[in-house]
């Protein structure tokens, strides 16, 4: 009698752990299901592999299946290990890594002046901070006490004062737990005016500008990430998010917060969020702004966020500082900042709430846009009339 007793019972343990198993796959595939963002949009699917890791060759990961690909960019990361730390004056250095580019790319001397800088130095990422020879203006760090939810970086040239003031007193002004950072290179410039008086006035003012002594053309946007991220890690480590975003977005803050607020947990420790494309390929029209010789790159990109403006989790500024030193340098920086991601086995989630190429001739209303969480490009007049009507307690849409 003890042996049926014995599968009666086995019989039954099996029955309760397959319930306990249907129950936790049942639940999660309903949480995936039912939460929705702004007007009912879906984040997309839950990654198979919501930690990040960091494989000991990326090749496979980056989609480099095979060496033979006489593009540079891919020949590149196929023996890549890790990019050289040094700077420039050290033997190996970074900069030796743009001179065998420019040695080994059989049309260098065609390329666009722009492209042809970048490579010369992409590897080229210690930066010293800009700081006003008066003194003043550096940036706080993050306290103890005063760790923001939501960090909002953003992304500005020196002489675009009009769009950081409109900023500041739009969707930037100050809000519990949330705090803004303006990151721009140096404001002495390589042709125009020199805006070194005006910008260390500006930074005294407000002290929310991040200032680092590389010049600020727009391939270089991706060290404003890099240099973002190595702040955020020696800095503000306990932020729960950062939006990277341009000057000329406008972010719907309340909505956003609420959003990120909502989102389940599992999702907002890997969360990459934004306009996300999918399938993008280079453009290979020799004079557009986002030219890539077929020299240089084949291939189809990452899926990534749009650069006009995306979330990441701030606990994985570090796992992309990591993923960064074995990613061949790449010249726009939203993509880059999807190589990283891809790198660490991380994908995108896209969101209907972000609009990064609003139609110049469609005006901005705040009826049509008060259920969204950002849209660009806006002027600053069109942010300032577009938070007053935001603000308006009797706005009837």
């Amino acid at each position: 009698m003890r042996c049926p007793k014995c599968l009666l019972c086995l019989s039954a343990l099996l029955t309760l752990l397959g319930l306990k198993v249907y129950i936790e796959w049942t639940s999660e595939s309903w949480l995936s299901k039912a939460y929705r963002g702004p007007q009912g949009t879906p984040l997309g699917p839950t990654p198979a592999t919501p930690e990040p890791t960091l494989p000991a060759n990326l090749s496979a990961r980056l989609g480099q299946t095979s060496p033979l690909l006489s593009a540079y960019w891919n020949q590149q990361q196929w023996r890549l290990g890790s990019l050289p730390s040094g700077d420039s004056a050290e033997a190996g250095g970074c900069r030796a890594w743009g001179a065998a580019a420019a040695a080994e790319i059989p049309d260098f001397a065609s390329y666009p002046k722009d492209l042809r800088r970048f490579l010369l130095s992409a590897a080229c990422r210690n930066f010293p901070q800009w700081l006003p020879r008066s003194g003043g203006g550096q940036v706080a760090d993050c306290s103890g006490t005063d760790v923001p939810y939501l960090l909002l970086a953003i992304k500005s040239e020196p002489g675009r004062f009009a769009e950081r003031q409109a900023v500041r007193e739009t969707w930037g002004s100050p809000v519990p737990g949330v705090r803004l950072l303006f990151l721009l290179g140096s404001p002495e410039g390589e042709r125009g005016p020199d805006l070194s008086s005006l910008v260390a006035w500006e930074s005294r003012r407000y002290s929310d500008l991040l200032l680092w002594d590389f010049l600020d053309v727009p391939f270089n946007r991706t060290l404003k990430d890099l240099l973002l991220l190595a702040w955020l890690d020696r800095h503000c480590p306990g932020v729960s998010f950062v939006l990277q975003a341009q000057d000329d977005a406008f972010v719907h803050t309340r909505a956003l917060l609420d959003h990120l607020r909502a989102l389940p947990p599992r999702w907002a420790r890997s969360l990459y969020l934004g306009e996300v494309f999918t399938q993008a390929r280079p453009l290979r029209k020799p004079r557009g702004p986002f030219y890539v010789p077929r020299s240089f790159f084949k291939g189809e990109y990452p899926a990534y966020a749009s650069g006009g403006g995306y979330v990441i989790a701030g606990r994985l500024a570090p796992w992309l500082l990591r993923a960064a030193a074995r990613v061949a340098p790449f010249p726009f920086d939203d993509v880059y900042t999807g190589l990283c991601f891809r790198a660490l086995g991380l994908a995108p989630r896209d969101h209907k709430g972000f609009l990064t190429a609003w139609p110049a001739d469609r005006t901005a209303e705040a009826c049509a846009l008060r259920d969204l969480l950002l849209v660009r490009p806006l002027s600053p007049q069109g942010s300032i009339r577009l938070w007053k009507q935001l603000q308006e307690p009797r706005l009837q849409c």
